[in-house]
């Protein structure tokens, strides 16, 4: 969404990236970005949590409001409430195995 939203910029279209991939966001550099440390896909919170999405929203308008400098990102001080699990983190995620040594495929 990063290199979308530069190309609006350039048609004076103002952006704000709601991000919870910080690293990325850094790398892609997006004309302003609000960082949110909550599991990929839910940049705006668990559903039917009203209040806090009203508040990250509000506060992405802000950032489009006021926010001078390209490529700014703001962390927002949310806790996701437990720890933020990648695949690699579940049981059902993707595990490495060795190959099969007759076919070289991975194992499951």
């Amino acid at each position: 969404m990063g290199l979308v939203s530069r190309v609006l910029e350039e048609e004076g279209v103002v952006t704000v990236n709601v991000s919870t991939g910080r690293d990325i966001t850094a790398r892609v550099r997006p004309p302003r970005s609000v960082f949110v440390n909550h599991p990929m896909g839910n940049p705006f919170g668990r559903p039917g949590e009203g209040g806090l999405q009203r508040k990250i929203l509000l506060k992405a308008l802000e950032v489009a409001a006021t926010c001078e400098a390209p490529g700014t990102i703001v962390d927002l001080p949310l806790d996701w409430g437990e720890k933020v699990l990648t695949i690699y983190d579940l049981e059902s995620g993707f595990k490495i195995s060795s190959p099969d040594r007759e076919t070289g495929k991975q194992q499951n």
